[in-house]
């Protein structure tokens, strides 16, 4: 090693030190940031491996039906990034925490309505799926994923622990309460 790249090299303290002094960045943020590239992703060439995992999870779908796949998937992710950008901007102070406990403490209830709009949106697609349809594979499969990709143990939502986000009892009748509304709703049409 030349004294040039022993300067330069990082120790791990280097590396915690530089973490410590990192700004603070919102679930909110951080939420959107991930949902940004959606938009782009849906042009890109179809991968194999995705293909080959779609259709090996959801044997219904054929490599044929992948393209229409995306498109129901991408449409839903676009449907559930607006409806974060809708509650983003519904306060323009939302992104200025500058810790986790700050984060948890003013924005609780942008997560908790977020958590609500998108599991209704979910149950929304569910009552309007249509097993007939001849698109109802790829329907099922592409909702499936977002399903995954929001509230599966490591999705999206998970990131809420890392704020110590708790949902109360109270929150949890809320949701069922809009949730039951919402598909009563559906009864009636």
């Amino acid at each position: 090693m030349t004294e040039d790249t022993q300067q330069s090299d990082l120790t791990v303290e280097d590396i915690l030190a530089e973490a410590d002094t990192a700004p603070y960045h919102t679930i909110l943020e951080v939420w959107r940031e991930v949902l940004k590239p959606a938009a782009a992703e849906r042009t890109v060439k179809i991968a194999p491996q995705w293909a080959n995992r779609i259709c090996s999870t959801y044997r219904e779908v054929p490599f044929r039906d992948i393209p229409a796949f995306r498109d129901s998937y991408f449409d839903k992710i676009d449907e559930l990034k607006e409806i974060l950008d809708v509650e983003i901007n519904s306060d323009v102070e939302c992104f200025n925490m500058t810790s986790a406990e700050e984060d948890v403490e003013l924005n609780s209830h942008h997560y908790l309505n977020l958590l609500i709009e998108w599991q209704k949106a979910l149950l929304e697609w569910e009552l309007e799926w249509d097993c007939t349809h001849p698109d109802a594979a790829t329907d099922l499969a592409a909702i499936s994923e977002v399903h995954r990709m929001f509230f599966d143990p490591t999705g999206l939502t998970s990131l809420l622990d890392n704020i110590q986000f708790e949902v109360t009892d109270a929150d949890r009748d809320l949701l069922t309460t809009e949730l039951e509304t919402l598909r009563s709703s559906w009864g009636d049409r």
